[in-house]
């Protein structure tokens, strides 16, 4: 060693160090992000699915609770319908549903909820469109509407 730290080299001349990574370490660390990647992707894709399905589902329910409290509210009729993708409450904006998505209703026509918080009855499915292979596709929701008493229930996943 030189009187100022540095390494000589043995022609005597002083050595430069070098810093920074090699091919082959990058190309191992690019590999080890591309396995980790594509193990993880398929996952956060099923996940947004089902939170997608649960949104949609939520809003269904709250779509009918809202629709009886107004009823309830105003001592009116209140009506509510599917609308292809959207939902509609009385004279009101329509909800649009997530895309993946699917609400299939057990009746052709719209539902009312009455003044004393009763209904006329109806079925809801709720289900998920799945993403490919290996996808939850399965997923189903159903939500009841009792006409005597107005109760909404839900049921399935």
């Amino acid at each position: 060693m030189s009187g100022t730290g540095s390494p000589i080299s043995p022609s005597g001349s002083p050595r430069q160090r070098m810093t920074g990574f090699t091919l082959i370490e990058m190309l191992v660390t690019l590999a080890v992000a591309g396995l980790i990647a594509g193990i993880a992707f398929p996952r956060v894709q099923n996940s947004m699915t089902a939170m997608e399905f649960r949104m949609g589902a939520g809003q269904v329910t709250e779509a009918l609770h809202a629709a009886r409290a107004e009823a309830i509210r105003t001592g009116e009729p209140v009506r509510f319908a599917l609308e292809g993708r959207t939902l509609v409450i009385g004279n009101g904006a329509p909800i649009a549903l997530p895309e993946s998505v699917t609400v299939t209703a057990g009746q052709d026509v719209p539902i009312s909820f009455y003044p004393d918080g009763t209904a006329e009855p109806a079925l809801y499915r709720i289900g998920s469109r799945g993403s490919g292979a290996g996808s939850d596709s399965a997923r189903e929701r159903r939500i009841t509407v009792f006409g005597s008493t107005g109760y909404i229930a839900e049921s399935g996943q």
